[in-house]
């Protein structure tokens, strides 16, 4: 209930405190010349001079450091040094909210008062209602029979509704010297019906931008934890640091401990949130075996400014074992990096040192082979336009990979590389580019490893060796623009020829950042269509494509690639089904369409050259408006047979977000694998209500696939937020 009528006590204390400047009617003339006086017009004054007193009677307005009192009645008596004000009271402050009261009465010192008859409308839209309120001893402001909403009280044609929800309290006591405020028996009701009490509570004022206090229960059932209860608690440890504590009681799992720690400092901000538990042993069956266990997970991350150019920061991702983050709902990574840096940032110029470290989560990964990067620094120099408008650019690299279990690897890698723009006359596009790169690399416990690439034979345990690539790549473009008067296409033919010496990839250089590779439209004419440095594509090839795009005002855009390479020399580092390793590769395209708040359709294509089978087709198609979306999403990649630890894709995945009325949305997710052991693998959705006062949701997930101990499982979730109360 942090909020519930801080603002209310505020402006109530406001209203008093404003009253306090109408015996400046007493004072001398020359002290309405000064700015902190109240400024008054009405349409008759009265001086009394045996009662010493000042009545202002029709259309009385009061001004005063931006704040208007109106009313149409207000008398200042100097005996008694007490103001009051009647009929038709209505109070603006400088921030918009209005207060309303039958009658007002408080002394010139502002130490005591009375106020009845109050109603107060908030300029966010809420509102409070109360029978009568005073003033004491100069510090205590109380409101007694109060009754506040933030929701709204009308109706679309004016006429009035009840509110969803509203707060009642028989009394509430401002302390103004401590900045708090105190209820007795206060509760909610909810559709008019109570659904919380509390005989007392107390709270910081609203000058208090942030207190410590309970945040809004949650609620949720699932065939893992069983029923299970949530209870944050928001802790205000410094105006730069703060924590949230949320111990969640399940019903089949036991107790978990979920807590956020967050901190500003003066040249950055670093966070922390995890987990922790001491739940029953399970065997991969996910039955319970004896015994109890820890497990949790610890996340974090933090980025600070050194000053001139320099930053530094970490990512930190661990949890206790595979299974943690998917079956207690934290996390669907497979894998976690940690990461430590340092870098120096200098206009185009960048000069990193990172490490890192890296858990997979998936059931084959090998702890002992999984490799710690430590360190890697990488320098890269961007130069400006000079000789003939070319740019010089250079990067140099150190890394060293290391294993619990296995190899290690060292690798000193240096580049540089002339580019060469050049438009012609005619319109055409050239861009040359010279350049060189080398890599040295120093191996150690190579028999602790499988044999590295096409070494068959005995090998010694450590062994150094290296690699010089010179390397030219000439590209050609020849845009033909044809401009409408709303409307403009391009058609684009582009040509490339790369070449390097053939065989730059010795038996001996191990293969760790390149596994992965994907031929299609974003790397068809990249100097090399690895990912990493390890492996390089030499030889000499032609690139070509052929690429039309449609460009309109009302922001309708299309665009299609159809392209293919050729080398003159077959490259046997190819995966047989990568689509590269012969002379001619296969076919890819590349298709973008956007018809703003209509459809947006992106589409990968590859196409086998010989049967011009399809080996690669993957698609997004986004339907409606941001009020009604819908999503397709298909992917048919096959990778085993291209040499990629990553497994074959056959699957669709699909959401909705609909927006059914007013404050009602509904969404939902499915996602299906057609492989032979396919099937589901999950489904969810819900609904959302959500006005101006109150949210809530409902949501269900179910998991169809089983990760050892995580046998597919059913999840229901459910949220109820009170705005302003407990958000």
């Amino acid at each position: 209930m942090n909020r519930v009528l801080k603002k209310a006590l505020v402006s109530v204390f406001t209203v008093l405190w404003f009253a306090g400047g109408y015996h400046a009617l007493a004072q001398d003339t020359s002290e309405s010349k000064r700015s902190d006086t109240a400024q008054w017009a009405a349409d008759k004054m009265i001086y009394d001079p045996e009662a010493k007193s000042v009545t202002a009677e029709g259309n009385v307005d009061i001004f005063y450091q931006g704040n208007h009192l109106q009313a149409d009645k207000v008398t200042y008596t100097r005996n008694t040094d007490r103001a009051t004000a009647e009929g038709n009271i209505h109070f603006t402050d400088r921030n918009g909210d209005v207060v309303v009261v039958e009658h007002l009465e408080i002394s010139g010192d502002l130490r005591e008062g009375i106020i009845e008859g109050i109603q107060i409308f908030f300029v966010e839209g809420e509102r409070l209602a109360a029978q009568a309120g005073e003033r004491a001893e100069g510090r205590w402001t109380t409101i007694f029979k109060a009754v506040y909403t933030p929701c709204e009280v009308c109706d679309e044609d004016g006429n009035d509704k009840a509110p969803v929800w509203q707060i009642k309290s028989k009394k509430v006591v401002h302390d103004q010297e401590n900045r708090t405020l105190t209820y007795d028996d206060a509760y909610i009701e909810l559709l008019g019906i109570p659904v919380f009490y509390t005989p007392w509570l107390k709270h910081p004022d609203a000058t208090v931008q942030r207190a410590s206090g309970f945040l809004t229960p949650k609620l949720d059932s699932s065939s893992l934890l069983g029923a299970s209860i949530e209870i944050p608690y928001y802790w205000n440890m410094a105006p730069n640091m703060d924590a949230t504590i949320s111990p969640k009681i399940t019903t089949d799992e036991g107790f978990i401990l979920s807590s956020e720690f967050r901190h500003r400092v003066s040249r950055g901000t670093y966070q922390f949130n995890g987990s922790i538990t001491y739940p029953d042993k399970r065997d991969a069956n996910s039955n319970k075996i004896p015994g109890h266990e820890i497990r949790g997970h610890l996340f974090g991350e933090g980025h600070f400014e050194l000053g001139r150019g320099w930053n530094t920061g970490f990512d930190l991702a661990v949890a206790s074992d595979d299974t943690y983050l998917r079956r207690y709902d934290v996390s669907r990574a497979d894998s976690l990096t940690n990461r430590l840096y340092i870098e120096k940032l200098s206009g185009r110029n960048s000069f990193t040192v990172d490490a890192y470290a890296f858990q997979g989560l998936r059931a084959e990964d090998d702890a002992g082979q999984t490799p710690i990067v430590l360190p890697f620094v990488h320098y890269n120099y961007e130069g400006k336009p000079g000789w003939l408008g070319g740019r010089f650019g250079g990067e140099a690299s150190a890394v060293m990979l290391t294993r619990t279990e296995g190899s290690e690897t060292l690798r000193l890698s240096t580049g540089a590389d002339w580019q060469l723009p050049y438009v012609s006359p005619f319109g055409e596009i050239y861009k040359l580019t010279v350049g060189f790169r080398s890599d040295f690399y120093q191996l150690w416990n190579l028999n602790d490893d499988p044999q590295p690439l096409g070494v068959e034979d005995d090998r010694p345990d450590n062994k150094a060796t290296g690699r010089i690539l010179p390397y030219a790549m000439l590209e050609w473009r020849l845009p033909f623009v044809r401009r409408g008067t709303t409307n403009r296409q391009i058609i684009e033919p582009i040509f490339s020829v790369v070449s390097s010496p053939k065989g730059g990839n010795p038996d001996w250089i191990p293969n760790e950042d390149s596994g992965s590779f994907d031929f299609d439209t974003t790397n068809l004419f990249s100097l090399s269509r690895y990912s990493g440095r390890d492996i390089w594509e030499g030889g000499t090839r032609l690139n070509y494509a052929i690429k039309a795009t449609h460009y309109a005002e009302n922001g309708v855009r299309a665009s299609l690639m159809v392209g293919q390479s050729y080398r003159f020399n077959r490259d046997v580092n190819f995966a047989p089904d990568s689509g590269l390793r012969d002379k001619l590769s296969d076919f890819v395209l590349g298709t973008e369409i956007s018809l703003p708040g209509i459809l947006d359709y992106y589409h990968r294509f590859r196409f086998d050259k010989d049967g011009f089978k399809l080996v690669r087709n993957e698609a997004v198609v986004i339907f409606g408006p941001s009020d009604y979306r819908i999503s397709v999403g298909y992917s048919d990649i096959k990778r085993e047979k291209m040499g990629s630890p990553l497994p074959d894709r056959q699957e669709i995945r699909t959401s909705a977000d609909l927006k059914l009325s007013r404050y009602w949305r509904m969404f939902a997710d499915f996602s299906y694998d057609f492989k032979a052991q396919g099937g589901p693998l999950t489904a969810g959705g819900g609904f959302t209500y959500e006005d101006e006062c109150l949210r809530f949701q409902i949501r269900m997930r179910r998991d169809f696939t089983r990760d050892r101990d995580v046998p597919p499982n059913t999840s229901i979730g459910f949220r109820l937020i009170f705005k302003v109360v407990g958000g």
